[in-house]
């Protein structure tokens, strides 16, 4: 029937339609005991709340049986025990609320945030550097120059030339720095770039998942660390 004290005794003194000064407290206490006893479990909240309040019906009590100046009663306002409770629930609603709220929000999990892909020598994540190749294969316009003797591709030329765009760029993306028309040259190109990343020259990064893959030269003190 009831969720703690303070709805009890405010039962009770809506009940007895009591005054805050007319209400027997020893009653009152006799009737809360009752009450913890039926309970099967004692809430020590709210059992500190009946002593809050018991506090206060008696300092409100001594205030009347003490003389007081008239400047005193006139300051003090009449007031009944049923607006302390009243004001007491509003808190409690308060309280509540948050209580609530909390228990909500213990049931969410927010998804973290990816941190950054970067991956040193002998740590590379080839799936994702593997899909962007395809990516760019697929994406490469052909060439409509029709050679009759194949272009020789070498492979050392093609490291540097790599090795030296990314040094002048200082940050460059995957899809910049594999640029060409000729399937060939992009086989190499790529080949010399997992060197780049097997020697610990080159880090591979990628901020959060669908960004675009960046390249940059590690500083040489870094690649000592390695």
């Amino acid at each position: 029937m009831f969720e703690g004290p303070i709805e009890l005794l405010l039962y009770l003194v809506r009940k007895n339609e009591l005054d805050v000064f007319d209400v027997p407290i020893g009653r009152l206490t006799d009737d809360y005991l009752d009450f913890v006893r039926s309970t099967i479990r004692l809430d020590l909240v709210s059992a500190a709340d009946f002593l809050v309040l018991a506090g206060i019906l008696v300092r409100l009590k001594m205030r009347r049986l003490l003389p007081s100046h008239k400047a005193e009663e006139l300051e003090t306002p009449t007031t009944t025990l049923e607006q302390i409770l009243d004001e007491f629930r509003k808190y409690q609603r308060a309280a509540k609320v948050l209580c609530e709220r909390e228990m909500e929000r213990r049931r969410v999990f927010p998804r973290p945030g990816t941190a950054p892909r970067s991956w040193p020598s002998g740590q590379l994540d080839l799936s994702i550097l593997t899909d962007a190749f395809r990516h760019l294969i697929r994406m490469r316009k052909p060439d409509n120059v029709v050679r009759l003797v194949p272009r020789k591709i070498h492979f050392q030329e093609k490291l540097e030339q790599l090795r030296q765009f990314i040094r002048t760029r200082g940050t460059v993306r995957f899809n910049e720095a594999l640029s060409s028309n000729s399937i060939a040259e992009l086989i190499v190109m790529f080949i010399a770039l997992l060197e780049l990343v097997r020697l610990g020259e080159v880090c591979i990064s990628q901020r959060k998942q669908f960004d675009p893959i960046t390249l940059e030269l590690r500083d040489q003190t870094d690649k000592l660390k390695i």
